[in-house]
């Protein structure tokens, strides 16, 4: 939407109820749905589906984003998305258990 006028740009129907928000990111919108659909739009004047995945389980959380990696998290699974072409091994988050 253009946030001076108010003009809607475009909708998109998930077919599902979002419990949690939007993520808006990198020029992206990040959703998930109760059906378990995660889906990523351009945030733009045109409606684009960048990607549309299920994670096999609702969610029901708001993505997050931290150090170039998306967490959503599912009713099961904790899930962490990031571009390994953009990343160098260096680069790669690490979560270390042992503390």
């Amino acid at each position: 939407m253009d946030a001076e006028t108010g003009k809607v740009y475009w909708t998109h129907d998930l077919k599902s109820h979002i419990w949690g928000s939007t993520l808006a990111a990198d020029g992206k919108v990040y959703v998930g749905d109760e059906d378990g659909d995660f889906t990523v739009l351009a945030a733009s004047k045109e409606k684009q589906v960048i990607s549309a995945v299920n994670l096999g389980a609702p969610v029901y959380s708001t993505p997050v984003v931290a150090n170039g990696v998306i967490y959503v998290a599912s009713n099961t699974h904790l899930f962490a998305f990031y571009d390994a072409a953009r990343a160098s091994r260096d680069e790669v988050p690490k979560l270390d258990l042992k503390k």
